[in-house]
């Protein structure tokens, strides 16, 4: 959390179903900014994640509708298609991998609730929901949607301008950022913004279904351990 006097910021898209290590990075920070006004990137964790199955993990994806300017996408712009059931695929995979599960009565509400409202948009999904892992696993970082803040540039210069509004902070980075935060001149250095790189060990829990698989969408945890075991995971 603050670093002397200054606050920790960091800084992710919003995902579907975050892995364990997103949920860190939020509690490590005083300030967690959703980059909620860059590019949907297709086929990645914005729109999917996985889950466990008695026959392996299994990704469960929220379709997008197509637009014209599919190319040139913001995250927040991005609405959700139900031209397919997917709705049911998503609730019947989980049901079918979880039912057994210690904690599924809770875990399945949160998310058949949020996934049956029917969001316009992909972020009435993905944003949501991870309001409401938030509140469950008791975390209170401050949280903020890019698109209510003022802010020039593209990667590195775009992450050192959110750091500005917010005043004397700290950037609390994830490691897929240092190709180009650290390619050429650094600007977290030049603008006096101490900059420390983001470190998860993915730990073990008790899982169904046999051997451990790591890197699962929090839900598997969650449905597993409860939100408490979940929370000292994190």
């Amino acid at each position: 959390m603050q670093s002397g006097n200054r606050k920790v910021l960091s800084l992710m898209q919003p995902t579907y179903l975050p892995w364990l290590g997103y949920f860190n990075l939020i509690k490590q920070s005083d300030i967690f900014v959703l980059y909620t006004t860059t590019q949907l990137t297709k086929r990645s964790w914005q729109v999917r994640n996985r889950v466990k199955t008695s026959t392996g993990s299994v990704f469960l994806t929220i379709p997008v509708r197509k637009t014209e300017s599919r190319n040139n996408l913001l995250i927040k712009d991005a609405l959700i298609s139900y031209e397919t059931d997917w709705i049911d695929k998503h609730l019947s995979t989980i049901r079918y991998a979880y039912s057994n599960a210690p904690f599924f009565a809770q875990i399945y509400e949160i998310i058949s609730t949020v996934l049956e409202s029917r969001p316009t948009h992909l972020t009435g999904v993905t944003v949501r929901m991870l309001t409401e892992f938030l509140s469950l696993l008791e975390i209170d970082t401050q949280v903020v949607l890019s698109e209510n803040i003022s802010y020039l540039g593209k990667k590195d210069e775009a992450l050192v301008s959110i750091c500005k509004e917010f005043g004397d902070v700290s950037y609390l980075s994830v490691q897929g950022s240092k190709d180009y935060i650290l390619d050429g001149i650094n600007l977290f250095e030049q603008n006096n913004i101490p900059l420390t790189w983001h470190n998860y060990n993915h730990p073990t829990y008790k899982q169904l279904y046999g051997e451990f698989v790591s890197h699962m969408g929090i839900v598997d945890a969650l449905f597993n351990i409860g939100p408490e075991e979940t929370s000292n995971l994190i």
